[in-house]
């Protein structure tokens, strides 16, 4: 990965991606992109629990990094076969180009991801083209997709914040409220809250009868998650929400995992 200033290596451990408490009460947050987004947000003008000024932050990138390949540009535009795209240009500047059909929240959840691809990218790379529904089911993986929307997810819904934000029940009503106010879609709220709850709790994304992706939440402070088959090991009846673009979204939100409740604190992990 080829950044100027700042040299920040991409480590691909799992576990590194986890949240974790540093035992004050505050939660850290491992991930990779964590020192660039904290680089870019020390200038970055936001109020508490505002939503974020994607395009500004985007423009102002570079010279908060020390980068000498500046976004110069994020316009609208009317795309065919994709929703969002990132250009080298010829003076090896960035442009970042989004569908003017898109509905504002994914607006500005596909700028950050398309900020995070060309801050993540290598040199090699001269444009990057994606569709909104390969987007809503990015794995969070190692991939240069995966990276750049745990980017995008850390720098739209900063943890500490977020965990302030939802601090009594949680079912698909109040995060889509939470949606709402940070102007995000509900989809990617949802797979946020997944990454720290205790909760066992289950998440699907279905359009036209084929599903686009299912997330299953860490358990209390990790533990693995056997026998966390879909909704089936919740014993809670899932929550459906239909979008505009007629993508049905699936919570089913069970107890707290054992671990939790009995205040064992133990190292996070994925169910398999």
């Amino acid at each position: 990965m080829a950044i100027a200033a700042y040299n920040f290596p991409v480590r691909s451990t799992d576990h590194l991606r986890r949240p974790h408490s540093s035992g004050n009460g505050t939660w850290t947050d491992g991930a990779s992109c964590y020192p660039i987004i904290e680089a870019l947000m020390a200038g970055a003008a936001r109020g508490p629990g505002a939503p974020l000024d994607c395009i500004r932050l985007a423009l102002d990138a570079a010279g908060a990094l020390g980068r000498a390949d500046p976004v110069t540009s994020v316009q609208p535009a009317r795309l065919q076969s994709f929703d969002g795209a990132l250009y080298r240009t010829g003076t090896g500047a960035w442009t970042i180009l989004h569908s003017d059909r898109l509905a504002a929240s994914d607006v500005r959840f596909m700028i950050a991801y398309l900020l995070g691809r060309q801050l993540l990218g290598g040199s090699e790379m001269d444009y990057v083209e994606c569709a909104n529904a390969d987007v809503m089911a990015m794995p969070e993986d190692d991939s240069a997709g995966g990276l750049a929307y745990a980017f995008a997810s850390r720098l739209l819904m900063p943890l500490n914040a977020f965990r302030l934000a939802l601090p009594g029940a949680v079912d698909l009503d109040v995060l889509a409220g939470l949606a709402e106010r940070l102007c995000l879609p509900v989809h990617h709220v949802a797979r946020r809250w997944l990454s720290y709850t205790s909760r066992r709790a289950w998440l699907s994304l279905r359009r036209d009868g084929v599903t686009l992706g299912t997330w299953a939440s860490e358990t209390a402070f990790g533990l693995w998650g056997e026998g966390l088959d879909g909704a089936k090991g919740l014993r809670a009846a899932p929550q459906t929400l239909r979008l505009d673009d007629g993508t049905s979204i699936e919570l089913a939100v069970g107890p707290r995992h054992l671990a939790a409740r009995t205040g064992a604190h133990q190292c996070a992990a994925f169910p398999r």
